[in-house]
């Protein structure tokens, strides 16, 4: 897996942030996703730019990233305000389970 991939997440969810946008999606669809392996999928939702698009056509890339953020969705899960002050924006959410995803993957 890239880095690039998850800064990439991490970058769309800032935008969305920047510009007081709400994320068309809730906590509880970000697990239903990963319960599914499509959290790439709804975070596509989020791409205006594209570039999660760009590295998430090849499908060994889409699963390697699906699966780093699988396992950080699993160390946060029902413990996000705890760990990270998240309980209410999916896309401080989303943010929370990219930096956790590079806490797991780039140490």
């Amino acid at each position: 897996m890239r880095l690039s991939n998850l800064t990439s997440i991490g970058w769309c969810a800032n935008i969305k942030l920047d510009q007081r946008e709400q994320a068309p999606f809730t906590f509880d669809d970000i697990y239903a996703a990963v319960d599914r392996a499509a959290l790439v999928e709804l975070l596509l939702k989020i791409d205006d730019s594209g570039i999660i698009e760009l590295w998430a056509r090849d499908p060994r890339q889409r699963a390697d990233t699906e699966q780093a953020l699988a396992d950080a969705a699993e160390a946060l899960r029902g413990r996000e305000l705890r760990k990270t002050g998240v309980g209410d924006n999916a896309l401080c959410m989303v943010m929370a389970l990219v930096l956790e995803a590079i806490q797991q993957n780039f140490r």
